[in-house]
């Protein structure tokens, strides 16, 4: 009987670190979500993925929890809330949710429905993000912030948009804008509500540092905001100027730049008011408040070194400072926080449908005179390992596996040799490696070592759609088996998705207090195991591409249904066949024309039978039907 427990599990994959109350694991080894944290009801995963699958959906799925959102806005509100009474701050928090995070259309209502108690609005970046609010945004009083490059068409649907009801506040990005800006109301007589964006010497920290500081690609530099300020003081529009906004990069790690920032920002908002900009009572922080994906607590790119209460706190304090000292009134404080408003409440849930895996050790292979003396050579270095020569063991046979496949190469060994070379080295290896785990960490020296004893556990997934940034950037997700996490995970491995390029695959994982290049897992016999990837809800679904032309997985939304239950809100059907082929310009009726004519052909040669053509073309109508992921029949 296994003396392993599922607390020691959790410790293992540090559920309580990255999972911030959302996630534990019950005393039956599997993973539990706690939507609304300790308020409402858990939801066992691995039970909820099998009821789903009853349901008729397919995984990979992406499981959508709509409580973790209206918990994460609640949290954020809060934080703000907290730092508004603590400092008497005579302004308020008024948040936007940036659509580009995630654009789904199920999560963009969701954000608008939670929100509406907190007055959460929403930001555009793009003329199509400014049509989605405007149909969408329907919460009195909440903002409608208008970013990114502007024609005369964006200006003015942001500007008709007040005939609506709507509060749209236009930032000039760039200076240009301004004509643009000021042409268009004109036109139509309408009194813009403008924003200026500055460009800031701070720079953020992190992955996107270099998107920020004088290289910045939006914003106005101190130079052109003096010159926005004349410029519409003679349009007499000066009054229209009320929002001040900065941004310095998503996923800041650490705390310093955030504070360094702000300080430059509350300098340029009294610096603006002193230029007579006496309508200017809006500061719009931007982004940026990260999410610790490692739950580290530091500054790794993946991490955050700070906490949102501690971010809501300096961003009051730099306002209220600043305001008070230069007398000027506080401004109402916006923020673009979309990653920590929705990464936590969605979740990628895959089968594993293969593993690469070290064979168990053989005994020994013995041998004999007809054998080359390099295999000899190794036979013995396996013989004599032990504690007192690991080093000197694996440096020996590295040189003669080396040795061998030159030998091989230049025709003085036969292939029986190579394999036997190859499967001396492998069981020196074991030996050596089990020898590493009863050390515990093993000397770097070894590193090559421990990936040649690495299991790749093949995943129903494809990284490329579901954790973009897993590959891109690099960015650490956790990743976890969802169930029989009261048995010891005794092998180590990486995850590797259906994608045919090498990069399609997860080898960075959360560790003790650094990233680690595996991850333990159990040992698999085909039967079902499933792994899952959190905290993807923020920008993985919009940056997922057709790599190998793996499309949208299947999503669904749920909540608790106040009845220690759950409910399927939305059910959103992943990508067919015939969808992904119509995104790169194949029409399903042609391809089956042209399989149906080159069938007949073949009858017509007597290459194929009526009963194979017939399977055929079944199999291809069906294929083109399918799912683009494999199917649990087929496993």
């Amino acid at each position: 009987m296994s003396e392993w427990t599922p607390e020691q599990s959790s410790d293992l994959y540090r559920v309580k670190d990255w999972g911030a109350g959302y996630f534990s694991v019950s005393t039956d080894g599997t993973l539990l979500v706690h939507p609304r944290l300790s308020k409402g009801a858990a939801i066992d995963l691995p039970r909820l993925a099998g009821e789903l699958e009853r349901r008729g959906l397919r995984r990979p799925i992406l499981i959508r929890f709509s409580d973790i959102l209206a918990t994460s806005i609640e949290g954020l509100a809060r934080c703000f809330e907290n730092a508004i009474a603590e400092h008497e701050y005579p302004g308020r928090w008024r948040g936007v949710y940036p659509i580009k995070v995630n654009q789904q259309a199920q999560v963009v209502e969701e954000i608008i429905e939670f929100g509406a108690p907190w007055g959460v609005g929403l930001e555009a970046g793009s003329k199509p993000e400014l049509l989605i609010a405007l149909a969408l945004l329907d919460t009195p009083d909440a903002l409608l912030i208008c970013n990114g490059y502007k024609d005369r068409a964006y200006l003015e649907t942001a500007l008709l948009a007040q005939r609506l009801g709507r509060n749209p506040i236009i930032v000039i990005d760039r200076y240009r804008e301004i004509d643009l800006a000021v042409k268009a109301a004109a036109a139509l007589g309408i009194r813009p509500r403008l924003g200026l964006r500055a460009r800031l010497s701070s720079v953020g920290a992190g992955r996107w540092v270099e998107s920020s500081g004088y290289g910045s690609k939006f914003g106005l530099s101190a130079d052109e905001l003096v010159s926005a300020i004349d410029r519409l003081r003679s349009e007499d529009m000066l009054d229209c100027v009320e929002l001040l906004h900065f941004h310095i990069g998503s996923q800041i790690t650490t705390i310093r730049a955030h504070k360094e920032a702000l300080r430059e920002a509350m300098r340029i908002y009294v610096g603006l008011h002193r230029l007579g900009a006496d309508s200017l009572h809006l500061l719009d922080v931007g982004g940026g408040l990260g999410v610790d994906y490692i739950g580290a607590g530091t500054d790794d790119p993946s991490s955050m070194n700070y906490s949102q209460q501690e971010y809501a706190n300096d961003v009051i304090f730099a306002a209220q400072q600043t305001c008070s000292e230069a007398s000027v009134p506080a401004p109402d404080i916006i923020t673009e926080s979309g990653r920590a408003m929705v990464a936590y409440h969605s979740i990628l849930v895959f089968d594993v449908i293969g593993v690469n895996r070290d064979h168990s050790p053989r005994e020994l292979e013995p041998c004999g005179p007809a054998d080359h003396s390099v295999l000899h050579s190794l036979a013995e270095t396996v013989g004599n390992i032990a504690l007192s020569n690991l080093s000197e063991s694996y440096h020996d046979l590295v040189h003669d596996r080396d040795e061998a496949a030159s030998l091989f190469s230049l025709g003085y060994l036969d292939l029986q040799g190579r394999a036997k070379s190859e499967r001396l080295f492998h069981s020196g290896c074991l030996r050596i490696g089990r020898i590493l785990e009863q050390l515990g960490e093993a000397p770097e020296e070894f590193e090559d070592l421990q990936r040649l004893l690495t299991d790749t556990y093949f995943g129903n997934f494809s990284i490329f759609q579901s954790a973009p940034d897993a590959w891109a950037v690099k960015q650490v997700f956790p990743v976890m088996p969802i169930h029989r996490l009261d048995e010891e995970p005794t092998r180590r491995g990486i995850v590797a998705d259906l994608t045919c390029d090498s990069d399609g695959r997860i080898d960075h994982f959360i560790g003790d207090g650094e990233e680690q290049p595996t991850v333990r897992l159990h040992s698999w016999n085909g039967a079902p195991y499933l792994l899952a990837v959190f905290l993807v809800g923020a920008y993985q679904e919009i940056l997922g591409d057709l790599h190998n032309l793996f499309g949208d997985t299947d999503a669904v939304h749920v909540r608790l249904d106040g009845n220690e239950g759950y409910a399927i809100e939305h059910l959103v059907e992943g990508d067919g066949v015939t969808e992904v082929l119509a995104y790169v310009q194949y029409d399903r009726r042609i391809l089956t024309e042209r399989v149906r004519k080159m069938t007949e052909q073949a009858l017509r040669r007597g290459h194929i039978t009526f009963e194979e053509s017939a399977l055929l073309r079944k199999r291809y109508d069906q294929g083109l039907a399918d799912y683009t992921y494999l199917l649990h029949d087929e496993n």
